[in-house]
């Protein structure tokens, strides 16, 4: 069939309409790149900023499977206010309205603790302290404590409480609290109800636990997945002399040449060989946190650089004191080491 040039000329319009919107495409496409971390940008954390300064806010924990992120990118974080109890939001128990959870109340015996009493529960330490809002931050021997059968949190219903209202305050939705308390037009919540809110996080607390929980997320872990650790913070016994020895940081389990990346948004400002430490970056982040990086086998960071949380800055290592190759990670406030699992 001869192509007359009228049909020609379509054909080359056609052609060069399909290159133009495939080159806009690949313009507008950010593709994955190994110099930010996509897990550690979608690791639970504070509200950040990318100056010197970020604002500091307690917010619940969430694990995020990696697997969501197909490109490093960061998410919107949502300040969640956490408030202190008061006489009026002690559980009574005899006004749940849900059906489909059970209460066990528990006297704490010796050796028990809030964490192994949630994993025995097979709940966590959140469900604990929505179950308990005036829960002290120390467990104290034949104290009670609720213990739901279910994750999530209970609520006295105050009277300014509407549905709208407690499905907004603990991210869920009215029909989920309806659902989860036998609530219908016919029988609606009353003052001094108990309602179970499936899943939810607790907002009531007293103090010790708002100012621990304040500072979980504010540094994320220095790697592309979770991490073990091998060595933890504080009196150890040394690998080489075998005499109890301070250790100022945990050590990461790792291979060799795994990615490491800026656990929190700040400043470089050391990169080099730093006697035991072998190869160490440290990294000056707000309000007087520092975070240390050792035993690297390669660093990619600069002195001044500024970086954001999950930045590529080395690899993982054996130079220094080691007896092979694993990350050494330290986070000190003004100087003093604290326990990086406190934060991470």
């Amino acid at each position: 069939m001869a192509f007359t040039p009228n049909r020609r000329f379509w054909i080359l319009g056609l052609f060069c309409l399909t290159v133009g919107v495939i080159y806009i495409l690949a313009r507008h496409t950010n593709t994955p790149s190994d110099n930010t971390s996509a897990y550690i940008l979608i690791t639970p954390t504070v509200v950040e900023t990318t100056g010197e300064t970020p604002s500091i806010t307690a917010m619940p924990l969430a694990t995020v499977p990696v697997a969501l992120a197909s490109r490093p990118v960061v998410t919107a974080t949502v300040e969640v206010v956490y408030s202190e109890p008061v006489s009026s939001d002690v559980i009574d128990l005899k006004k749940l309205r849900a059906k489909d959870v059970t209460v066990t109340v528990h006297k704490v015996d010796f050796g028990e603790n809030y964490w192994t009493l949630a994993k025995q529960a097979n709940i966590d330490i959140y469900t604990l302290i929505g179950a308990n809002p005036i829960m002290p931050f120390k467990a104290a021997y034949h104290m009670t404590l609720n213990i739901l059968s279910h994750k999530g949190v209970l609520h006295t219903v105050h009277s300014e409480d509407t549905l709208s209202k407690l499905a907004e305050k603990y991210r869920t939705t009215e029909k989920i609290i309806q659902d989860a308390n036998n609530i219908h037009w016919w029988h609606p919540i009353h003052t001094g109800d108990v309602l179970f809110i499936p899943n939810a996080k607790p907002l009531l607390m007293v103090k010790e636990w708002r100012d621990y929980f304040s500072k979980r997320g504010m540094f994320g872990v220095p790697f592309s997945k979770w991490a073990t650790w091998t060595s933890g913070f504080g009196l150890r016994v040394d690998p080489f002399t075998g005499k109890h020895r301070e250790h100022t940081g945990v050590d990461l389990r790792a291979k060799y040449g795994d990615p490491v990346y800026a656990s929190a948004p700040g400043k470089v400002i050391f990169t080099g060989v730093a006697g035991g430490y072998g190869n160490l970056i440290r990294i000056a982040h707000a309000h007087g946190y520092t975070s240390y990086y050792g035993h690297l086998s390669k660093i990619y960071a600069k002195t001044g650089q500024k970086v954001r949380r999950g930045t590529l800055i080395g690899r993982v290592g054996a130079t220094g004191r080691v007896t092979g190759p694993h990350l050494h990670f330290e986070i000190r406030l003004n100087g003093k080491p604290l326990d990086p699992l406190q934060f991470i």
